[in-house]
Order: structure tokens, then sequence, then C-alpha cells
């Protein structure tokens, strides 16, 4: 019999999760349903309506990159875990440490689904690194192209270089200027994140750093999954992602 709290230690172990919980404490086992695990779900936000079809899918342990946070989700919060105790399902969350883990982590899985071949990490996140960085041979259309094929939706791109020889990503909301700053210092003329404000478009225009903004829901997808998969194989078991609609 295989259990939430077996799976947890395991992933624990992999994710070096401790690391990162004097400052993202959700990062780990976060409920506990008490149920033997056959089929693991994967998804990317911990909503009411993904807890739901996890259920349908006859998951016993969720795994998030986003879990119900107090101060985000604040009504809906409570809720959100209740529900989970009355389906029987358990949660686990990888936020910082999926996405400073170094191989499969977010940024890592996207960039293998696109065809980036990574060589170093850069922006500092709660304790890690969440971005990657490598040389993309092609052009920005091609790396557009890409990135619609791995993730798919409709990427807003800016084109504000001739160039695209470079490229760092940073999934989800990696529209830091400081970020984009660290990148044009490593010598990349591209930058992909899921998504930017105001800020980030000016910034990577003045600065001559062209943007990819493809989604935060789709750019981080490929990490949760890749996670999922590693985790389902290490313990022999079944798992499916929960598909939610892809906001922001």
């Amino acid at each position: 019999m295989t259990t939430a709290a077996d799976i947890a230690a395991d992933l624990d172990e992999l994710l070096d999760a401790a690391r990162f919980r004097d400052e993202e404490p959700e990062n780990g086992l976060i409920l506990d349903a008490g149920n033997p695990v056959t089929r693991i779900g994967a998804a990317v936000n911990t909503t009411l309506a993904a807890i739901d079809r996890a259920a349908e899918a006859s998951v016993e342990l969720l795994l998030v990159h986003h879990p119900s946070w107090r101060h985000i989700d604040l009504r809906t919060h409570g809720p959100k875990l209740e529900r989970l105790r009355e389906l029987g399902i358990s949660l686990y969350s990888a936020h910082a440490s999926l996405d400073a883990a170094s191989g499969f982590g977010t940024g890592d899985a996207l960039a293998r689904l696109i065809g980036l071949p990574t060589d170093g990490r850069f922006a500092g996140y709660v304790g890690g690194q969440a971005g990657v960085h490598g040389n993309w041979v092609g052009t920005l259309d091609d790396l557009a192209a890409a990135v619609v094929g791995a993730v798919g939706g409709e990427p807003e791109v800016h084109r504000n270089v001739d160039r695209s020889e470079r490229v760092a990503i940073v999934t989800g909301a990696g529209g830091m200027t400081s970020w984009l700053e660290e990148a044009l210092q490593l010598g990349c003329d591209t930058y992909l994140t899921g998504e930017g404000s105001m800020f980030t478009r000016l910034f990577a225009r003045e600065a001559g750093l062209n943007l990819i903004l493809a989604g935060h829901y789709r750019t981080e997808a490929p990490g949760i999954r890749a996670l999922t998969t590693q985790a389902a194989e290490r313990h022999g078991l079944d798992w499916v992602f929960v598909e939610d609609e892809p906001l922001g």
C-alpha cells in the first residue's frame, strides 16, 4: 500500500523541499486525507474545478504547482481544503521547489519542450533559482512557433532586437524587470515568461530585449507534468493531468 506520506517523503527529498519552507511553508504535503494512493493527479492550480475533476478521475493524491494560499485565496481557501477532505484527496504542493529543480523543474521542462538546450540558471527566488538560459538556433518567429507547439495559445511577442540567439526562461509570473536585467547581463537577447506587467513590456522595449509572454498557466503546466511523471514512475502508479482553464 502506497500512502500520500510515502510519496511526499520521496518528493521532499527529490525537490529538497525543506530548503524552501522558511519562506514558502506550503512546499510539501499540505493535506493528508489518509487514503491509500493508486492514482496521482497533476494540476497547475488548486481550484475547486480541479479538485472535483480529480475526484472524477479517481485521484487520491493531487500534486499541484500552486497551492491554495490563505493570503491569496482568502474566503475560498478553507472551502478548498474542506472539499479535498470530503473527497478523500491528499494535496502536495511544489511551488518554489519545482521552479528551482534542476533538470525537470518548470523552466527546464518548458525548455525541453521547445528544444532549447540550457547551460545555466538565474533569477533568485525563495532559496533557489527559477530561471534557465541557453543558446537558440533559429529566429524569434521560430521560437514563438515552438512555444505554441509546446503549450498552445497565442503568445504575446515583442520584437525589440533583430537577433534571437540566446534565450532566458522564467515560467509563470516571471516579468520582474530585475530578472530581465539579469538576463541581459548574461548575454540573452530574448526573454520568455508567462505573464508580465506594463513595466515588463516597457523595460524590454527600452533595454532592447525580445519578449514572449506565453501565459502563466501554459508555461508552468509542463513542470508539474514532469514532476508527476517522476512520482508515478518511482512508485509504480498511474497518473492523470487534471485540465483546468488556462487563465493568466
